[in-house]
């Protein structure tokens, strides 16, 4: 039986509506997502739509991150240099004549590695108080026992500063790393608050009157999170490196101390 053209639109219609109506079929289209960018996030709307505590949060801790990252730099350049210009001490020491005289005429060459300046100080020292030639009024076994006593003296006090040069600035890193979240935190608990404060006052449950309020939130914690990570992993980097440095600054400094009282000792004989 065939059906009248009337009664086949009306059927075609039911089915899948009305085959001219383009607003049926805009209504049926998925939704397009809008493109949130590289990062996933806008950061300046973030701190567009953030309260004036929460942007006084992202100032101060965006001050305290590019402070820490310039300390980063400076302290990683500065134990490379120390590292190599070390090796290159101690195999110069190793393959030249192996005598005080030559070890200090080079360790000039040398002003970043920490075994270097104790050497040279400890020579210096040595030249100042003319241990070898000038006996004194003391006998040779007094002598030798002042000689010790000075030598760890002056290791001591000259380590001291190397490891005081060494460790410098790290003290900022540390604080970063343990203020940074606790500042990110409070403009989180500040953020929430205002956003109660929203609902009890104006009674809004819409996400928008929201926004600012958990901009403040979260931003204030990311802020936070991105001052301190690389100040706590830069901070234990550079404490082991500088203490492979002070372990072998301290195994110098008693082998420089048995060659001199040797010294002193072929002197007497």
């Amino acid at each position: 039986m065939v059906l009248p053209m009337t009664d086949l639109l009306s059927l075609l219609t039911s089915l899948i509506g009305d085959p001219f109506s383009l607003g049926h079929l805009v209504a049926q289209a998925p939704a397009v997502p809008p493109h949130r960018g590289l990062l996933g996030v806008d950061v300046v709307r973030m701190i567009r739509d953030s309260d004036l505590v929460g942007i006084i949060c992202y100032i101060v801790l965006s001050i305290v991150s590019i402070i820490s990252w310039a300390i980063i730099g400076y302290k990683l350049l500065h134990i490379y240099h120390a590292n190599r210009q070390t090796d290159s001490f101690v195999e110069l020491c190793m393959s030249g004549s192996g005598s005080l005289d030559e070890a200090y005429k080079h360790a000039s060459e040398y002003p970043d590695s920490p075994l270097a300046q104790v050497l040279r100080e400890t020579y210096l020292e040595l030249q100042i108080e003319n241990w070898y030639r000038d006996a004194g009024q003391l006998n040779f076994s007094n002598r030798l026992e002042l000689v010790k006593v000075s030598i760890e003296r002056i290791l001591q006090r000259t380590c001291e500063n190397e490891v005081r040069h060494l460790q410098s600035y790290l003290i900022y890193l540390a604080t970063t790393a343990a203020v940074s979240p606790f500042i990110g935190l409070f403009g989180t608990v500040w953020g929430i608050l205002g956003g109660f404060q929203t609902i009890a006052i104006q009674g809004a449950t819409n996400i928008q009157y929201l926004a600012p309020c958990i901009s403040t939130a979260l931003g204030a914690t990311v802020f936070g999170l991105v001052a301190a990570i690389p100040a706590v992993v830069s901070y234990n980097y550079l404490t082991n490196k500088i203490q492979i440095l002070v372990t072998r600054m301290d195994s110098f400094a008693l082998e420089l101390s048995n060659v001199i009282q040797k010294r002193i000792l072929q002197q007497g004989h």
